[in-house]
């Protein structure tokens, strides 16, 4: 990415504060968008399809977990939470008892009440998408997904991927943040901060190459 696009897009918008992002290696992206450089972007709600399988034990959700979503189980599982190797035996139940912990029961709670409709930040995203289509024609869109990180990482980025951790953006007032952020840092954890946080850390990555 060109450092001229770079800094156009960094000048306008500020680096989110002690709000972390994981930086995937080029193989780890594997073909989920970015074929189309001016592809309107959907925003892929995966978080659903995790709580789909933790709420009713649903080997459906399951199927589609491993299936429809490969990547991002395995980054979920291996890199953001830790929770040993994809394809251990045991490893999707591991996943389940941990969503299932009270606390993390909470943060999906209030995901859903204000998460039901991303419209606004999908608008958000094409708009940005489109300048940096402008600043570059060569840009291509990135597959935009959305996860439960557990409170771990807000941002997850590859060549051709954006993942967002939506428990991480409820509001610099949700009560439950207090226990673990400075009030500086949670100003920061915020809906309208998504856009920001996503473009700026893949931006990033992409200077890095």
């Amino acid at each position: 990415m060109k450092h001229r696009l770079t800094l156009f897009i960094l000048l306008l918008m500020l680096c989110a504060i002690g709000i972390g992002s994981w930086f995937l290696t080029p193989w780890e992206s594997w073909g989920k968008g970015g074929d189309a450089k001016g592809k309107e972007v959907v925003i892929d709600r995966y978080d659903r399809v995790l709580d789909e399988y933790v709420s009713l034990n649903s080997y459906t959700a399951l199927g589609r977990m491993n299936t429809q979503y490969p990547m991002e189980t395995k980054l979920l599982i291996e890199d953001v939470l830790k929770l040993g190797v994809v394809n251990e035996p045991d490893v999707e139940q591991r996943l389940r008892y941990y969503y299932l912990d009270s606390t993390v029961q909470v943060l999906l709670d209030e995901v859903h009440r204000q998460y039901a409709d991303m419209s606004d930040i999908e608008a958000d995203f094409n708009r940005a998408f489109e300048e940096l289509r402008k600043q570059d024609p060569d840009f291509r869109t990135p597959h935009v997904y959305t996860q439960i990180s557990c409170l771990n990482q807000s941002i997850v980025v590859g060549d051709t991927l954006i993942g967002i951790s939506l428990d991480k953006y409820l509001g610099a007032d949700f009560p439950l943040y207090a226990e673990y952020y400075s009030p500086e840092q949670r100003t920061q954890m915020t809906r309208d901060a998504i856009v920001r946080d996503a473009i700026n850390a893949y931006l990033a990555r992409e200077n890095r190459k």
